[in-house]
């Protein structure tokens, strides 16, 4: 018996709590279905300002990069004049280095103009690899211009 009171009970508690959740209003309704469209006008707007921060914080990396590339280029053509006293084994040697610099130099101009934007996750890496490029051609430069002053 108790165990039937319990139940009745039970089922009374659930049949109250479900009946007015069912039984909205279709002016409540209407009033969800507004704060949705807001909510994806809102959306909407978000992702369009989100892709013209993203394309203008491309367009400076960008800008910045290419400055980068051309003072590497002004290295490059620097430590090619100054090759010319140097004995003729030397100057082929360093003459090799610096157009292998200026092939990855122009290699990585071309990457950066080619490249087409997709999701952010891929930007990041592209962004990280592209860095390393380009600090470890700086380095290269470096050392090349350090071993020419040596010898």
């Amino acid at each position: 018996m108790k165990t039937r009171i319990i139940l009745n009970l039970l089922l009374a508690a659930l049949v109250s709590i479900s009946v007015p959740s069912c039984n909205k209003s279709p002016k409540a309704k209407e009033a969800d279905l507004n704060d949705a469209k807001q909510e994806v006008e809102k959306a909407k707007e978000d992702l369009d300002e989100a892709k013209i921060d993203s394309v203008v914080a491309f367009n400076k990396y960008k800008s910045s990069i290419q400055i980068k590339l051309v003072e590497n280029e002004k290295v490059i053509t620097d430590l090619k004049a100054k090759i010319g006293d140097k004995d003729r084994k030397t100057q082929t040697l360093y003459y090799k280095q610096l157009e292998n610099l200026q092939i990855k130099n122009t290699e990585l101009k071309l990457k950066i103009e080619n490249y087409k934007q997709g999701p952010t996750q891929k930007w990041e890496l592209f962004k990280v690899d592209f860095n390393n490029e380009l600090d470890n051609l700086g380095k290269s430069i470096s050392n090349t211009a350090n071993n020419n002053m040596k010898n």
